[in-house]
């Protein structure tokens, strides 16, 4: 069962993106501990005890995704048990249970017992954040549900009032889960309150024979501090650095601004620079052709962000609409057919804004930028990769 979840895990995690997760790709460790209890024949909390213990562990895993994430755990603990008043037994040191004490037998009887448990645990565990899928890339809460199997050892000792018996180290499978409520504190750094249950193959962890009371299982909660290593390779400040670098490579197309106004100046008899001015002039029609060449800017799953590819591709734009100034652009921002038509169309309103904010850093007034709009999804697309897409068309004048 694991193994067909983690299957589906890691499919929708394929399936999301790389950029519709809250945080970036990559692996985390952390360190988690709390209080413990057990609960076989005897029980850490009875009618009339609670015997609280103590656990604690290191845990490492990759996220995949917002939704997904596999994750290997280490804890060990300790906790103690005792009887519950609906059993009045006699207990032989050779563990024969009866209702009285036995003749030339030792032993004690259950109320006057404590069996103290000493545990490690091996785990393997998927974690589905649920409420990924309900919420909005960049939220930073987060519910899991983790199914996990491992490998769990266990010795108990018994104790009485001058009495005292250790017994072998047990083996067991465990299967079980955790279910967490987590706050990312930053991008690196996040916390989660858990809570989770183990139960338990096998012989009785508190080494009491087994009678009407079939449960064997250990449960602790507590908090995890967790530590990511995602590269930030593709977030988006890597985008603006271009844009100081590109405005000075349009200036010296400013020259032709100076050749026209030259134009009354000169006698007819110098050929070449009338010359000029007629190419100049011819220039500004020819731009109305342009829309056809102006790239298109794609983006990832669920993303209004820019890569630096596509962001690259804005540098020519910007030269252009700097030598030509009286060009002005209409920006349309598109979505493909995953997810509602209502998200859809606010995701492209981001896009499309997106698009005028970093031409806008490379120099051009936002008042050339108009229409901005985002116009949801697009049905007549190709491939969902061609419908994730902002278009630039020059505004007919």
């Amino acid at each position: 069962m694991l193994l067909a979840m983690l299957t589906a895990g890691v499919q929708t995690a394929l399936a999301q993106g790389i950029d519709s997760r809250d945080y970036n790709r990559g692996w985390y460790a952390g360190l988690s501990g709390g209080p413990s209890f057990g609960q076989a024949t005897f029980r850490s909390i009875t009618e009339s005890k609670t015997n609280v213990g103590a656990q604690f562990g290191v845990f490492g895993g990759y996220q995949l995704s917002r939704l997904f994430s596999v994750e290997a755990l280490a804890t060990m603990g300790w906790q103690k048990q005792t009887s519950l008043d609906c059993c009045p037994y006699w207990l032989s040191t050779d563990g024969e249970r009866t209702f009285a004490p036995v003749l030339n037998k030792q032993g004690n009887h259950y109320r006057d017992l404590e069996a103290k448990t000493r545990w490690m645990r091996f785990g393997l565990q998927a974690n589905f954040n649920v409420l990924s899928l309900i919420t909005k890339p960049g939220t930073k809460w987060s519910v899991t549900l983790s199914p996990q199997v491992s490998a769990v050892t266990t010795r108990t000792k018994h104790l009485a009032t001058g009495y005292e018996q250790e017994f072998d180290r047990q083996w067991h499978l465990g299967l079980g889960g955790q279910a967490a409520v987590g706050y990312r504190v930053s991008k690196s750094v996040g916390l989660q309150l858990y809570g989770g249950i183990t139960c338990l193959t096998g012989s009785r962890f508190d080494n009491i024979p087994e009678h009407f009371h079939k449960s064997n299982l250990l449960w602790e909660g507590g908090l995890k501090l967790s530590y990511h290593f995602g590269k930030s390779s593709k977030s988006t400040p890597v985008v603006e650095e271009p844009a100081v670098i590109a405005e000075p490579e349009p200036q010296p197309v400013v020259e032709q601004k100076p050749v026209v106004e030259e134009k009354p100046a000169p006698v007819v008899e110098k050929a070449q620079p009338v010359a000029e001015t007629a190419s100049v002039a011819e220039t500004k029609p020819e731009t109305k052709a342009v829309p056809v060449e102006l790239p298109v800017i794609y983006f990832a799953n669920n993303s209004s962000r820019l890569t630096q590819r596509e962001a690259d591709k804005l540098d020519g734009i910007a030269e252009m609409m700097k030598a030509q100034p009286d060009v002005e652009l209409a920006i349309y921002g598109h979505a493909s057919n995953i997810g509602s038509q209502s998200y859809n169309l606010r995701l492209t309103q981001r896009r499309a804004n997106a698009v005028k904010a970093l031409l806008v850093r490379r120099g051009i007034a936002a008042d050339r930028l108009h229409p901005v709009v985002g116009k949801g999804i697009d049905r007549e697309a190709a491939t969902s990769k061609n419908a994730r897409r902002v278009e630039l068309i020059i505004n007919e004048k």
